[in-house]
């Protein structure tokens, strides 16, 4: 099967869009940013990771973030997730150490990574109304249960 594209003549050129100022250099800026500056903790990211490594690799990757150029946006990042609740977890980020709870690790010679099988449960938030159940559930059938019994089969024909 062969789609079929609608035909442009060369000639056609689009119009010329007129962008805002404010928009033109807050895009200019991040895509610079974005190409330029690729943060040391995305090549590499299990060294920011407190679940794996050791207390050398975490002080490793805390100079690492102080060093970043990004490290003022990471922080502030940082600042806001945790003013709304959402801590980082087992993870350094913006060169502090966080637990698998969500507290400031001091001493990472004393941090032990939590074992796999005891991590926290997982936690389901419901942002929506709950569905309500418009019937009842169908009763459950009743069952007789005859002991001592053998069942019958019918034979037909011979063998």
């Amino acid at each position: 099967m062969r789609t079929t594209q609608p035909r442009r003549l060369v000639s056609e050129t689009p119009a010329p869009v007129q962008l805002p100022a404010a928009i033109i250099t807050s895009t200019a800026r991040v895509t610079t940013t974005k190409s330029t500056h690729r943060p040391p903790c995305a090549d590499g990211p299990d060294d920011w990771d407190l679940d794996v490594g050791t207390p050398e690799s975490w002080r490793s990757a805390i100079r690492t973030c102080h060093s970043c150029p990004l490290f003022a946006n990471c922080d502030q990042l940082a600042q806001t997730l945790i003013a709304r609740g959402d801590a980082p977890r087992a993870m350094i980020w913006a060169g502090v150490a966080y637990d698998s709870a969500g507290r400031v690790v001091e001493n990472l010679d004393r941090h032990r990574a939590t074992p796999i099988d005891h991590k926290r449960p997982l936690r389901i938030i419901h942002n929506g109304p709950r569905p309500v159940c418009t019937e009842p559930a169908p009763p459950t059938p009743h069952r007789r249960i005859v002991l001592g019994r053998r069942r019958v089969v019918a034979t037909t024909g011979g063998h």
